[in-house]
Formats: structure tokens, C-alpha cells, sequence
């Protein structure tokens, strides 16, 4: 049976026992809200820890969120144009174009990754409802609840506001509320991208400039994936030295398939043939994915070892794509998501309640038509951008 059928199977399993072991339990009295495939643990211990957090400063956090709004339109804008942008690739330069890829850990996150990809979830998550949180008490509304969920094997995280009271706040007060989470998200990325973009500078204090290659993780339908394990060091290729990933990758471009490389490494020296690249067929292959610099620490933090750099790296990274494609995501006008909310708001406040079209002899609601049919024309974007490009280009599991 092929791994994914294996990975489907188990998680089958899993929630099948997850949810007749809750059922007998009882753990509905808990907190715990469990169906097939979905859990929930709602609880109110965190409503005094976010309450504390906005009111110390409620001025402070309006004036954030009202900053958040702006930065929440960006977000909508730029991602409408980088997913239409996408789909013109799709038709005029395939090569460019890059499927829309669902985090889905064990299916399209493979290998170490899912340990990093978790880590930035959780980071997004916790900072996204948080941000709510205090948005909704800085405008003085109260939280009935915050808790997290899992739906399949993807977490998530909420904080419930109290509806009634959200009805009969202004409605700047109720775009700040919305916009917050995506513009924590927005923030959160853009930090991830300085730290990461500028890594030796961040290390610098602690470990030297790299001398080498440190491999994080192997494909495991290449030729490395029996002779460079993760944790290997790698010094030269062909006798010429490599002391970063971009000098790894640059020699790399000009190799191509079935050519014999060897390898200077920790481990002693290495010898093995490219095979033909997945992505592209006119250059080798050998399956190393991820490469990262290798910094030796100072004697002073020699505690912190030769891996930290790599995996610190890695988690930015993965911090970086998770924080912003969520903010991406969630601002679009689809159902349930904060952008449709905002987009709701706004087409509340800009045409009028009696305000019909008729099709047909019937009236229909212009406010209802232009907000569905602008929930149709995004979804129809965003499974667009998902389905053309892996049926055009393929998917590689990252």
C-alpha cells in the first residue's frame, strides 16, 4: 500500500478512536467538543489573560487596530494580484506558475518540515485569536470563550465574541475587531522576513561566518538518501569548496543528470550520481533538501551545537510562509473568513437595505447579489490556483 494511502488510513483510524474513547468519557463536561474528524476545547481561563493584556492600554490597541485596517486592505489587494497573477502563468508562462498547496502535515508537508510548519501554525494561530481578543475588549466587548481545534490533522485557535453586544458597537469598531488578526499575522511575517533575510548578522554574536553546507533533511527517492544523512556537513564538491547554500546551489545549476560528484564531508568522503531533477530535467538531482549554511558556535556558546543555525533558520522560514499566507488567505471575501466580514461590513455601510435588482420579475437584493457573487468569484480563484497549476506544472511534497 503507497505511504499516502497508509497516512490516510491511520488518520482514519486515529479519529475513529479519538472520538468513541470522548464519547464514553464523557468529555463534553470538560470543555471538549468532538465529531469525526473535528475537536474543539473551549474554556474561559484565558479570558483574563487577554483582558489584562488590552486593558492596560486600550488607547494603545485602537490606535493599532485602527493601522491594522489598512494593513488588512493591503493584504486583500496583494493577494487578489499575486493569485491572479498565478493563473495568467498557468496559460501564458507555465514554468512560473506554482500551485496553491493546502498545509496538510503528512500528505503536502513531508519529512522534518512538519515539525517547523507545526511550530509557525501554532505561532499564527495563538497571535491571530489573541490579537481578536484584545481588539474586541479594547472596543469594550466582552469574551464568552477562547480554546483551540483540530480538523483533521490541522490545528486552530479561536476566541469567541460575544455576538449580541458586536451587533451594536459602531461598525469602525467592528473593522478594527476583524482586520486584527490578519494584520498581527502581516506583522509577524514581515518580522520573520528581517530576521531571516539578515541570519548571519543575527547570529553573528554567537557563532562565526559558515564554512560549509549542513543538510536538513533528504528526499528519500534520491541518490543522497543512503549516503548524506541529516546532520552531514558538506565542505566541497569536486574539490570545489562550498561554504554556503547559494554556492551549493550555484554549483548544482551547472551539474547535470547521471554525473558523479564527490563529496568532502563530516563523515568522510562521498561519492554519488545525480539522477534526473523532478522540477527541471535538464539538471542533476541529488536530494537535498533545504541545505543551510553550517556556523561553527563560539567556544562560549559551544552549548547551543552545530544544528541550532539550521533549524532556527528553518523555523522563520516556515514562520514567514505560514504568517503571511494566512494573512492572505483569511482576507478574502469568503464565507466565514474575517475577510468576507469586513467585505460585508463594508458593502452594509455603502448601499442600502432597499436598495433591489430586479432579474427576471423578481427583486433581488443588491447587497446580497454583490457579496455572493463576490464569495463565488473567490473561491472560483482560489480552487483555480490549486487545481490549473498542479495539473499543469504537477506537486512536489514539500
Amino acid at each position: 500500500m503507497p505511504d499516502a494511502y497508509l497516512i490516510l488510513v491511520a488518520i482514519f483510524l486515529f479519529w475513529m478512536i479519538l472520538f468513541i474513547i470522548a464519547k464514553y468519557l464523557k468529555l463534553e463536561k470538560y470543555g471538549f467538543d468532538i465529531a469525526p474528524f473535528f475537536l474543539m476545547y473551549k474554556t474561559k481561563r484565558f479570558n483574563k489573560l487577554i483582558s489584562e493584556i488590552a486593558q492596560k492600554s486600550p488607547k494603545f490597541w485602537k490606535t493599532t487596530a485602527t493601522l491594522g485596517v489598512a494593513i488588512s486592505y493591503a493584504a486583500l489587494g496583494y493577494g487578489i494580484m499575486v493569485l491572479l497573477r498565478n493563473l495568467i502563468n498557468v496559460f501564458v508562462q507555465p514554468q512560473n506558475a506554482s500551485p496553491l498547496i493546502p498545509i496538510i502535515p503528512g500528505i503536502t508537508i513531508t519529512g522534518n518540515s512538519i515539525i517547523y510548519v507545526l511550530i509557525a501554525i501554532i505561532i499564527t494561530l495563538v497571535t491571530h485569536e489573541l490579537a481578536h481578543g484584545i481588539a474586541a475588549i479594547a472596543e469594550g466587548l466582552p469574551i464568552k470563550s477562547a480554546g483551540l481545534l483540530f480538523f483533521i490533522l490541522i490545528p486552530g485557535g479561536f476566541v469567541e465574541i460575544d455576538e449580541n453586544f458586536l451587533k451594536k458597537v459602531p461598525s469602525r469598531c467592528r473593522l478594527r475587531i476583524f482586520s486584527a488578526g490578519s494584520a498581527v499575522n502581516l506583522v509577524s511575517a514581515l518580522l520573520a522576513l528581517l530576521l531571516f533575510s539578515n541570519f548571519a548578522l543575527v547570529l553573528s554574536p554567537w557563532y562565526g561566518p559558515p564554512i560549509g553546507v549542513f543538510v536538513t533533511d533528504v528526499d528519500p527517492n534520491s541518490p543522497a538518501y543512503f549516503k548524506l544523512p541529516p546532520s552531514t556537513v558538506i565542505f566541497a564538491i569536486n574539490g570545489t569548496p562550498v561554504f554556503s547554500d547559494v554556492s551549493f546551489t550555484l554549483y548544482l545549476m551547472n551539474v547535470k543528470p547521471f554525473e558523479t560528484l564527490v563529496l568532502e564531508t563530516s563523515i568522510g568522503t562521498i561519492t554519488l550520481t545525480t539522477s534526473i531533477n523532478p522540477r527541471n530535467p535538464t539538471r542533476g538531482y541529488i536530494g537535498i533538501t533545504y541545505p543551510r549554511p553550517f556556523y561553527l558556535p563560539y567556544p562560549s556558546v559551544w552549548w547551543l551545537g552545530m544544528s541550532f543555525p539550521a533549524h532556527l533558520y528553518l523555523t522563520l522560514f516556515w514562520i514567514f510562509i505560514v504568517t503571511f499566507s494566512v494573512a492572505m488567505f483569511n482576507m478574502l471575501p469568503i464565507y466565514s473568513l474575517d475577510g468576507d466580514k469586513i467585505f460585508e461590513e463594508i458593502i452594509r455601510n455603502s448601499i442600502s437595505r432597499e436598495k433591489m435588482l430586479k432579474i427576471g420579475r423578481k427583486p433581488y437584493s443588491q447587497r446580497k447579489i454583490l457579496v455572493n457573487g463576490t464569495r463565488i468569484a473567490a473561491i472560483t480563484l482560489l480552487v483555480a490556483n490549486i487545481v490549473l497549476p498542479i495539473l499543469t506544472v504537477g506537486f512536489t511534497p514539500l
